[in-house]
């Protein structure tokens, strides 16, 4: 039954997330980022990106999904991804320490990395990943330091974000809460 339970939950976080008009992926809200190149990534239907109101210039490796690096000033910046009917903004910090209300940003993988190392377009035009995060990480490692076998939580993508995160392990919530979408 607990399984059921958590097929369900995770099922609707799954349609939640499929849902989203526009999403900017990398870095996320709050973000506390070290002075240099950032790398930001989003997606949305005919949108673009905009760094504290100016218009930046993205490369499009799929259709509607944006990547940009940037090296902005040191301080507070705001970002936000505009489509036709939507929009979503964050606010990232870039310098020296971090000032309340930022968290520190780790980068998942290293943004040296393509897209396409990891994501593909599907027979219809649709992005999505290429499958497991097993192509470069060790389920020897994962059953080391996961609570269920690799086939429990086979969509890394719930609990994750793969493009990096302010919350240990690229967590998208603590563990405690993550753990608790499922368990009581």
């Amino acid at each position: 039954m607990r399984t059921l339970v958590a097929a369900v939950v995770l099922s609707l976080l799954s349609l939640a997330s499929a849902g989203e008009e526009g999403k900017i992926v990398r870095p996320p809200d709050g973000s506390f980022l070290p002075s240099g190149e950032i790398s930001i990534a989003a997606r949305g239907p005919g949108a673009q990106l905009e760094l504290d109101g100016q218009v930046l210039p993205a490369h499009e490796p799929f259709p509607n999904v944006f990547h940009a690096k940037v090296t902005p000033a040191p301080g507070e910046h705001s970002l936000a991804l505009v489509w036709e009917g939507g929009r979503q903004e964050i606010r990232f910090f870039v310098g020296d320490g971090a000032p309340e209300g930022f968290s520190p940003f780790r980068l998942h993988p290293p943004f040296a990395i393509d897209c396409q190392t990891c994501h593909t377009l599907s027979r219809r035009g649709r992005f999505r990943s290429k499958g497991s995060c097993f192509r470069c990480h060790s389920k020897t490692t994962f059953v080391d330091s996961h609570q269920h076998a690799p086939h429990v939580l086979q969509d890394c993508g719930l609990c994750h974000n793969a493009h990096g995160s302010t919350v240990a392990d690229h967590l998208i919530v603590s563990r405690d809460t993550a753990c608790k979408l499922c368990h009581n």
